[in-house]
């Protein structure tokens, strides 16, 4: 099976059909396991036109399907679906047209609305063009009598794994190589290009502690980024320890247009096993933030967008 290569599966059969046979594959070269198709048969018997895109190699699929009069948009294993999300046609909600634009990073086009369906980690996700870029949209929805909030980066699933062999191999040969480490669990990030990185955790005595240490690979399997001040939770467990962003940094934040008048929150530096990296956040106008990975060389690696909507 190639990477990424679009399967489209034949369902249009009779109303409410289960028998697996109806859904073959349009090129018989490539196959479904039978056993995912079920768990989207079980899930929605209705299901018709599914279309089937490997996101982990014979190991996960998004699947896109209709189902009665809806549509949905789901992650499918041997075992189960997550992250389902039925897409809402027509326009896109008002709470959002009329709150977006009045922040930092609000001149911006949404599209693609869906909204959760069935195990979600976002109550509303749709795709965000900004400046050039599609980014992942989630929306946590709206509140009664109270403002809403709204992140996106260019990360469109984030799949945890406490088995290192759902990792590449450069994974555990890095922690392997780290004295006295030992894996504790790991996410592969899917992005909007169809690239991956792979966030993951580890546990390192250093001293006379054992410490919580977070990596980011590339899309190649190298390291490229690490740090002692996160929880496996993602909370930060540290202050800036720099006085000023080295100058290669401040370059990239002073030039960037929707950061116009930033002001830093927190700037960390960590080097771990001789692997220098940092942490940047900002804010831009006191609503909008948005926090950035930097290697040793002052690239960025990755960074993530939250406005605060206000009604």
């Amino acid at each position: 099976m190639k990477p990424f290569a679009v399967i489209i599966v034949l369902a249009m059969v009779l109303a409410g059909c289960n028998d697996l046979n109806d859904l073959r594959p349009v090129d018989p070269g490539k196959e479904i396991p039978e056993a995912a198709v079920k768990v989207v048969k079980a899930k929605f018997p209705n299901a018709e036109e599914l279309v089937f895109k490997p996101i982990l190699e014979d190991k996960i699929w998004e699947v896109k399907l209709k189902s009665d009069a809806d549509r949905y948009t789901s992650l499918v294993d041997y075992g189960k679906m997550w992250e389902t999300f039925r897409v809402m046609p027509g326009n896109i909600p008002t709470a959002l047209t009329e709150s977006l634009p009045k922040t930092a990073f609000g001149d911006g086009t949404l599209s693609s609305y869906s909204t959760a369906y069935y195990a979600t980690t976002a109550g509303n996700k749709l795709i965000y063009n900004y400046r050039g870029e599609n980014y992942s949209f989630e929306w946590a929805g709206v509140y009664p009598n109270a403002n809403s909030s709204a992140t996106f980066d260019q990360v469109l699933y984030r799949i945890t794994t406490y088995e290192i062999a759902d990792l590449p191999a450069s994974v555990k040969d890095t922690i392997q190589a780290m004295p006295e480490a030992g894996f504790m669990m790991g996410s592969t990030w899917v992005r909007l290009d169809d690239k991956k990185h792979y966030y993951v955790f580890a546990r390192q005595k250093m001293g006379s502690q054992l410490e919580t240490v977070a990596m980011l690979f590339d899309d190649k399997g190298k390291l490229r980024w690490s740090s002692t001040f996160f929880s496996t939770s993602g909370m930060i467990n540290a202050n800036s320890n720099m006085e000023q962003v080295p100058a290669g940094i401040k370059q990239y934040l002073d030039s960037a247009p929707e950061l116009a008048g930033y002001e830093i929150e927190k700037k960390l530096i960590n080097n771990v096993n001789g692997l220098t990296s940092y942490y940047i956040t900002v804010t831009v106008g006191g609503v909008s933030r948005c926090a950035f990975f930097f290697d040793k060389d002052y690239n960025m690696l990755h960074k993530t967008y939250s406005v605060l909507l206000y009604k």
